[in-house]
């Protein structure tokens, strides 16, 4: 009898226990394409697979090339040189941006610089191909030659935007590599 009576306790007292904490929640993330530039399909113009380059207005003043040497991770990162007399180069993917309405967008990436004037990491909401809102890391830049370094910006996604675009932009001379991108999404 006592037997039974100290199972019981015991078995009362384990149901009455509180429960571990669960998890914290990681922020939802978009399903980008090729975002560590390890896979070798282009797309028609000769971009890696999931990403478009565009420069200012004077083609050619940028290359946009994949690297096997040093990258961040994995065997491949993409490197943007400066050619020419252009403004800038930048390297983009776009993904959709309703089912992150309300939300902020957070987007983090490795960047690496070689004798930069401005490096930066480019995050903006679009709507019918006009820009809504946008972050270009306007008040730290990256420039000269750095090693590779995570950087990390936000931008609220509002309801009207039908795209959000991620990438990264050389302005002037030097050049800049972008490797193990990542975009989440976290409630406001």
């Amino acid at each position: 009898m006592r037997k039974a009576h100290c199972l019981a306790v015991a078995l009362l007292a384990a149901c009455a226990s509180p429960q571990p904490p669960a998890p914290a929640a990681t922020p939802p993330s978009a399903a980008l394409v090729n975002p560590g530039f390890e896979s070798s399909a282009t797309s028609g113009r000769g971009d890696p697979e999931g990403w478009f380059s565009f420069q200012h207005a004077i083609e050619p003043s940028y290359r946009f090339s994949v690297d096997t040497v040093e990258p961040h991770g994995g065997a491949r990162s993409l490197r943007i040189d400066n050619t020419g007399p252009d403004v800038y180069g930048a390297i983009a993917q776009s993904v959709d941006a309703a089912p992150h309405a309300g939300k902020v967008a957070r987007y983090s990436a490795w960047l690496r610089t070689r004798d930069t004037r401005s490096a930066v990491l480019t995050l903006v909401t679009l709507k019918g191909g006009t820009t809504v809102s946008n972050n270009f890391m306007a008040d730290a830049p990256v420039a000269g030659t750095t090693p590779w370094t995570r950087y990390t910006i936000t931008l609220p996604v509002p309801a009207n935007a039908d795209r959000i675009e991620i990438g990264a932009m050389l302005q002037g001379k030097g050049s800049l590599w972008l490797d193990d991108v990542e975009l989440s999404f976290d409630a406001r």
